[in-house]
Order: C-alpha cells, then sequence, then structure tokens
C-alpha cells in the first residue's frame, strides 16, 4: 500500500475525507474535508488546522506530501483543513469567513529564523473559516450568501497584511443576519455573466441576486 492509499484509510477510519489536488471549497463542515494545494517548488508543507494552527514538515522528512500528516502531532480533537506547499512563503493566504470579511495575509508571516514545527494563532478565529488558499498572485472570487447574494472581485481590492490573525476586509455587507456561506475561484463557478456581479470599487456589498441557472 503506497503512502496516499495509507493516508487515505488512515483519514477515513478518524472520519475525514480527503480532498483532492485543487479542491474549490472547504465545505461548512472543515473537520470532514481536507483541501489539498500544489507543493512543488517548496522545502515544507504547511498543514493548517481547526485550531488554528499551521504545523511544518520538512518535504525531506517524507517520501510524498501525504505523509505530512502522520508527522504531526495533532492537539486532541485538532483536524487539518488545509496542506499546501510553502513556496518560499512568497505570495499571499486567502481567508475567508462566515461574517463577510476576506484577509489577504503575506506569506512572509508565516517564515520563521528557527525550524518551527508549529505556529499558532495562524489565521484569525472570531469568525468561522470556510476557504483558506495560497495564492502567488491575484485572483478573481466569487461569494455566495445565504440569502443567494453574490459578489465577484479581485483580491487586489483588498491590502495584503503581516498580521496572521487579521480579521480581513468587509466583502459582503451582512442583511438581516446574512452570512457568507460560500467561496470559490472565478473559473470554478459556472456563470452565465460573470462580469454581472463584479465589484471593481468599493467592497463592503450585499451583492446580486444569483441569477437562475448560475451555479457558485
Amino acid at each position: 500500500m503506497n503512502s496516499e492509499e495509507d493516508y487515505k484509510r488512515k483519514m477515513a477510519s478518524a472520519e475525514h475525507v480527503n480532498g483532492h489536488e485543487n479542491t474549490e471549497h472547504l465545505t461548512h463542515q472543515p473537520s470532514s474535508t481536507i483541501k489539498v494545494s500544489d507543493d512543488s517548488n517548496s522545502n515544507e508543507i504547511l498543514v493548517f488546522t481547526t485550531n488554528n494552527n499551521v504545523y511544518k514538515v520538512q518535504k525531506k522528512e517524507i517520501g510524498d506530501r501525504f505523509q505530512a500528516l502522520q508527522k504531526i502531532e495533532f492537539e486532541p480533537g485538532e483536524k487539518p483543513i488545509y496542506l499546501t506547499g510553502e513556496k518560499h512563503y512568497k505570495g499571499f493566504l486567502i481567508v475567508a469567513f462566515e461574517n463577510g470579511k476576506i484577509g489577504k495575509i503575506a506569506m512572509n508571516s508565516y517564515q520563521t529564523d528557527y525550524n518551527r514545527k508549529k505556529l499558532k494563532n495562524a489565521f484569525n478565529s472570531e469568525s468561522k473559516l470556510i476557504f483558506i488558499e495560497l495564492i502567488d498572485h491575484d485572483i478573481d472570487l466569487v461569494t455566495l450568501s445565504n440569502i443567494k447574494k453574490v459578489v465577484l472581485f479581485n483580491t487586489a481590492h483588498i491590502n495584503a497584511v503581516e498580521s496572521r490573525t487579521t480579521k480581513g476586509v468587509q466583502v459582503m455587507k451582512q442583511k438581516d443576519g446574512s452570512s457568507m456561506v460560500k467561496v470559490k475561484r472565478a473559473e470554478h463557478t459556472k456563470l452565465v455573466e460573470p462580469e454581472y456581479y463584479r465589484k471593481s470599487e468599493s467592497l463592503n456589498v450585499v451583492g446580486y441576486y444569483l441569477k437562475t441557472g448560475d451555479e457558485v
């Protein structure tokens, strides 16, 4: 049995479901899905968890990225939610929360002088995390609220910060207790006229109603 198969078996026994390369979303039960991103051109594997921690595993210590999970001593009840290469700590980590805020964290804020294996407070914990992804350049994202409102915007409209616990920028304005339930890359959505939903200026908007036939 190869390491990937062994990983899947262990995760299944722990009631986990392994995500695929470039999984589109985290789902609203982050404990049940592990989002996996590219680890090429990286020396370390970063594993972000439900306890707002990030663990670092040296690639030279493992045969493939799935073995990184077997190297980690998780806290009681802690589950991995996102696995990625560190990309030499270039680019940005995008984190989106249920309260409609999205943060853009400079990856160099995760870089340490010493070979630390664990960093606490890897992202803000005030609102439920619904999306996390390392990007090397600005991208278009599409957000969806539980009242079927949609916003398309480019991450260039969010200033990068070096604070890992940033609350983020209010992208979707909450209306009558509404919440943001989904965030996807624009290319992973099915929108007939995506530009209809775009906000190219100020954010903090309720958004536009999802048209019939469109999917986020």
